[in-house]
């Protein structure tokens, strides 16, 4: 890639953690020599004890039009930044966090891997989000995946799954997963779906806990829509959830579509994007280390 001039820098992060915190008035201090402006996520400036910090709280607005947003925590800080912020975002991310797929670096290599980005030295690695229709209307994105839920725990729900007008499946079961390959290594993969190439650009679906144990995961095209509804025998609705956040209950009538969107996260890698994703998922998956 070109080099990037680093004019903005946006900072968001766990507010909980110390070592966070210190992060953030290092790199605000770092940036700042080098002519780089620096917003501070507001509701993390305003709870951090340095005024230099709290001086440089910035909007979501402002944070969203950022150069690079870096975020420091794990892959939630990540999720929960684009949800804040919106996207499409630049995202570098520090791991802090127990996985950290999602991450690039860890808070050693931070200043680093700025400078390289600077240099150019980067690649973009771009994850196009999932939009949620309700009944025709556009309500949510989700970045990893959308979970079509039993409202009730230890109740199943029955409901239909089309593919561009393909039926897929038809039963009963505790709901559908709907997965992006940055996704798949989250809670599709816990599901027992595959693991996606960080190249590949494509929908997962995994049935989650169907009664007909014939049921596998189904990967499709980027350009495919899949709808979920409920059948005239069907006791209730279902509970949607975004990245793990409630979007909407829905009643049995109503038609639930998923697909690709527009939107998209831009995650700049300054390390070999295959070698490392692989590597950190046989380190975290396989052999269950704790970064």
């Amino acid at each position: 890639m070109g080099a990037l001039r680093l004019l903005t820098v946006g900072v968001t992060g766990r507010r909980d953690l110390k070592k966070v915190l210190k992060l953030v008035e290092d790199l605000l201090l770092h940036l700042e020599k080098q002519d780089v402006k620096v917003l501070v996520d507001r509701d993390l400036a305003l709870s951090h004890p340095s005024e230099r910090v709290r001086e440089a709280a910035g909007d979501n607005k402002a944070i969203r039009r950022a150069d690079v947003v870096v975020t420091i925590g794990g892959d939630g800080t990540i999720l929960r930044a684009v949800r804040k912020f919106g996207a499409p975002l630049r995202v570098l991310g520090v791991n802090m966090g127990s996985m950290g797929f999602l991450c690039e670096v860890d808070p050693p290599e931070v200043f680093s891997a700025l400078d390289k980005i600077i240099r150019g030295e980067y690649r973009v690695q771009r994850a196009r989000m999932l939009s949620l229709f309700i009944d025709g209307v556009c309500r949510d994105y989700a970045l990893n995946d959308v979970f079509v839920f039993t409202p009730k725990p230890a109740k199943v729900i029955d409901f239909k799954v089309d593919v561009d007008g393909v039926e897929v499946f038809s039963g009963r079961a505790d709901g559908a997963l709907i997965s992006t390959a940055v996704g798949s290594t989250a809670y599709a993969i816990s599901a027992n779906g595959p693991l996606i190439d960080p190249e590949l650009d494509c929908l997962e679906l995994v049935i989650m806990n169907p009664l007909n144990l014939g049921v596998k995961p189904f990967i499709f095209s980027s350009s495919s829509t899949v709808r979920v509804t409920f059948p005239p025998r069907s006791r209730r609705g279902a509970a949607v959830y975004c990245d793990g956040v409630l979007t909407a209950v829905v009643q049995k009538k109503s038609v639930i579509e998923v697909k690709l969107s527009e939107l998209y996260v831009d995650f700049l890698r300054v390390k070999e994007v295959r070698s490392t994703f692989y590597r950190k998922f046989y380190d975290i998956r396989i052999r269950g280390e704790r970064r």
